[in-house]
C-alpha cells in the first residue's frame, strides 16, 4: 500500500466515524471506482479513453496555435472537461452525471457543424448577449439550421431523439430513466457500461463535427492534420461498447414487449 492509499484509507475511516452518512456516500463511489478500474485496466475501454483524451489535448494545442481556430480553443478544453467528468462519473457509479456531461458535448458538436456552414456565426456567437444566445443559438435553433442545410444526421429532421433522451434524464419526471436514473448504482446500464457507450458514441460524432468545421475554416492547415488523425483505440472501444449497447437495448425492448403482452405495460 502506498502512502497515498494509506492516507486515503485513514481519511475515509475518520470520515465514517465523524460524519457517517457522508462517509458512506463517498466510500461507495470510491469502492466502485477501484473495482471498475481494476476490471478494465488492460481492456479496450481504457485504451480508447486514454487515446481520446490525448487526441483532444493535442487538438486543443493545435486550435490555440491557429489564427482562425484559436478563438474556439476553449470549446475543445470544455469537451476535455466533459469527457473527464463522464469518465469519473461512470467509474464511480453515477451514470446520470455522465449523461449530463455528454449532453454538453452534443451541443458543442452541433455548434461546430453550424459554424462550418455559417462561418460568420462564430463571431456572432462569441459576442452574443443572453437574448441572442436564447433565440439564435439555442440547441433547437441550431438543429433547425442544420436541418435546413441538410447537414449530416439532421438532413431528414431537426429533431434529435438522442438529445431528447438526454433531456429526459436531466429533467424531473415521475418516470425512472431506463438507463441512468439519478444517484449511485452499479446496476444501471449493465454495471455502468452505458457511460462508456455515451462517451465513445459522442466522441466519434464530435470528431466528425470538428473535422467538418476545420475543413471549412482552415483546410490543409496543421490543425486540419491533427483533426484528421486516426484513432484506432477509440474506434475499437466504440465498436465493443456498441455491441453491448445493442444487446442491452434488445433486452429492454423484449422486456417491454413481454410486460405489454401480459397486460402490465402501458
Amino acid at each position: 500500500m502506498t502512502p497515498i492509499d494509506s492516507g486515503l484509507n485513514q481519511a475515509f475511516a475518520r470520515l465514517t466515524v465523524e460524519h457517517p452518512r457522508l462517509g458512506a456516500a463517498l466510500r461507495q463511489g470510491e469502492q466502485q471506482r477501484i473495482h471498475t478500474v481494476a476490471a478494465l485496466m488492460s481492456g479496450a475501454r481504457f485504451k480508447g479513453l486514454d487515446e481520446l483524451l490525448r487526441n483532444l489535448d493535442e487538438l486543443g494545442r493545435a486550435f490555440t496555435a491557429d489564427p482562425e481556430c484559436s478563438k474556439l480553443a476553449f470549446l475543445i478544453n470544455r469537451c476535455v472537461a466533459d469527457f473527464e467528468t463522464a469518465i469519473e462519473a461512470t467509474l464511480s457509479g453515477y451514470l446520470s452525471v455522465a449523461i449530463d456531461a455528454m449532453r454538453d458535448v452534443m451541443e458543442i458538436e452541433n455548434l461546430f457543424l453550424d459554424f462550418a456552414i455559417h462561418h460568420d456565426h462564430v463571431d456572432q456567437w462569441l459576442a452574443a448577449d443572453q437574448k441572442t444566445l436564447k433565440n439564435k443559438f439555442s440547441a433547437a435553433s441550431v438543429r433547425s439550421r442544420l436541418h435546413a442545410a441538410g447537414e449530416g444526421r439532421y438532413a431528414t429532421t431537426a429533431q434529435s431523439l438522442d438529445y431528447q433522451a438526454h433531456s429526459a434524464a436531466l429533467h424531473v419526471s415521475p418516470h425512472r430513466h431506463p438507463v441512468a436514473a439519478k444517484g449511485f448504482s452499479i446496476e444501471q446500464g449493465w454495471a455502468g457500461d452505458a457511460g462508456f457507450w455515451e462517451i465513445f458514441g459522442h466522441a466519434g460524432r464530435l470528431q466528425t463535427a470538428i473535422r467538418r468545421f476545420v475543413g471549412a475554416i482552415c483546410p490543409a492547415s496543421p490543425v486540419d492534420d491533427v483533426a484528421n488523425h486516426e484513432s484506432p483505440d477509440v474506434q475499437d472501444a466504440w465498436k465493443r461498447t456498441q455491441e453491448m449497447q445493442d444487446i442491452y437495448l434488445a433486452v429492454l425492448q423484449a422486456s417491454a414487449k413481454t410486460l405489454t403482452e401480459d397486460g402490465e405495460g402501458p
